[in-house]
């Protein structure tokens, strides 16, 4: 048997990878079924040889349901792997056989509990989870404490062994979300492919493919052109979100409640990559007090543009840890140098302790920011002023930019995390629901759109400017000349 595989660049990194458990993200048609099939057979082919001079290997393909397993991952098998391998329907195991290398790939569906149990009492070299936010996060550590158990270490152990999977990308704030983005174990690393219509979509010379177009190279353009009809077409008629993830490869909204700015945050045109400050202008940072304080550093340019510089998120302290732990030492950074600062926050602040004659606003000047509170907490006014911005453009750029490195929570918040919560009868609820770190920094963002649309921001600058020393006039009296 002759095959011949070229893996595309994101599954020759997942390839390369030496991390336990790697994943790959990518649209629809992608290659990542068949990138999958590959792996497990070079790692098959790698295992080094057992007393008997045979390579044994043992995987589990994992998927929600044995259809889907039949309908798209046995076929993708048969068609590379015909030759070598054979399918056992009764026992629902592939095996694959050639030279000295002997490989059992069983199908596990997760249909009931009987699955799950079957699963998690084999021993195994490896796992594939095919389309894994189909399932449960939480199986991945009781799958990989199966994986390395065979062949045993009496019969030479496993040169190899660990877990992959493929998957479309899932919805932000999901637990497959956190699992790539917020939470990862240091022994995972997540691979993304570019998006269908990207211009170096992978894939691309395989798809919807004609008898003319397969004669010419896979490299040439008119090739790759026809291959992306087959994204062009699969996005009509289709909604934004499934878009975004099954074409865009990119992760979706939420669905469980209402985004605030959905329909005014657009992440391609409003989320940039380091943006600059400008030394010779104001920095004023939206500060959000009580036990999470958060705080945004922003500044205007001459064009009235709002940049979100950085965001500063704190964990269960008080304000005064807050700023001395975290906020001042950002500030101080030589990035900043040479700025005016104050902050504006939560017009509540102004109020005092039970214990100290002292509020937040007065803390925040102890410390050597001056402070003052925003013109309302309403929060009509407070969503508008932000929403006002986000629909505006500046020079034919966003009249709001956020810095896509130094604020990825407020990017998740504006993208969606933000959001009017829905009663069990799906009845939006006309306040945004408060959890943190998503309400606390779009709050901050509110305090400095407020801020610089009334006009405050110009009032808190000629408060903080430095005044100019007059000299006094000398008096020369006549009598001093002679």
């Amino acid at each position: 048997m002759s095959l011949n595989y070229t893996a595309p660049a994101t599954v020759s990194n997942l390839m390369q990878s030496t991390a336990f458990c790697r994943f790959i993200i990518g649209p629809v048609g992608s290659g990542k079924t068949t990138g999958m099939i590959m792996e497990l057979l070079r790692r098959a082919i790698e295992q080094g040889k057992g007393i008997d001079g045979v390579r044994r290997t043992r995987f589990a393909i994992v998927r929600q349901t044995l259809l889907q397993l039949r309908m798209t991952v046995l076929l993708d098998i048969l068609s590379w792997l015909r030759p070598i391998c054979q399918y056992k329907v009764s026992e629902q195991l592939v095996i694959i056989e050639f030279g000295d290398v002997r490989s059992e790939w069983y199908l596990i569906p997760l249909e009931d509990e009987d699955d799950q149990k079957r699963l998690l009492s084999m021993q195994l070299t490896g796992a594939w989870l095919s389309e894994a936010i189909e399932m449960s996060s939480d199986l991945v550590d009781a799958i990989a404490g199966r994986c390395g158990r065979y062949p045993s270490a009496l019969d030479g152990g496993c040169t190899w062994f660990g877990v992959i999977g493929d998957t479309n990308a899932p919805v932000e704030g999901s637990d497959w979300w956190k699992a790539f983005e917020q939470d990862r174990p240091p022994d995972w690393e997540v691979f993304t492919q570019p998006g269908g219509l990207d211009e170096d979509a992978e894939n691309l010379e395989w798809l919807l493919q004609t008898p003319v177009t397969l004669q010419m190279s896979p490299s040439d353009p008119r090739r790759r052109e026809q291959g992306r009809t087959y994204y062009e077409r699969l996005a009509r008629g289709k909604n934004e979100n499934w878009i975004t993830r099954y074409v865009h490869a990119r992760y979706g909204e939420d669905p469980s409640g209402t985004a605030v700015f959905r329909g005014s945050f657009k992440r391609v045109f409003h989320v940039k990559r380091h943006l600059v400050v400008d030394s010779g202008r104001m920095i004023l940072v939206g500060q959000d007090f009580g036990r999470n304080p958060c705080s945004l550093i922003c500044q205007a340019d001459h064009t009235g543009r709002i940049a979100v510089l950085e965001e500063v998120i704190a964990e269960d302290i008080g304000l005064e840890a807050h700023v001395t732990r975290s906020l001042r030492p950002v500030l101080w950074d030589p990035r900043y140098a040479g700025c005016m600062m104050a902050a504006v926050g939560d017009p509540s602040g102004i109020s005092k302790g039970n214990f100290l004659e002292e509020n937040s606003f007065d803390v925040l000047m102890r410390l050597g920011i001056p402070a003052f509170p925003a013109v309302t907490n309403a929060i009509d006014p407070r969503i508008t002023a932000v929403e006002t911005l986000l629909l505006q453009q500046r020079d034919g750029g966003p009249a709001l930019a956020v810095d896509e490195e130094r604020c990825p929570m407020l990017t998740r918040a504006l993208a969606g995390a933000y959001r009017f919560a829905k009663t069990k009868a799906g009845v939006t609820k006309p306040l945004p629901e408060k959890s943190h770190p998503w309400s606390d920094l779009a709050d901050c963002l509110q305090y400095v759109c407020l801020a610089y649309n009334s006009g405050l921001a110009n009032v808190i600058m000629k408060r903080i400017r430095p005044r100019p020393r007059h000299r006094e006039k000398v008096r020369i009296s006549q009598a001093g000349w002679t």
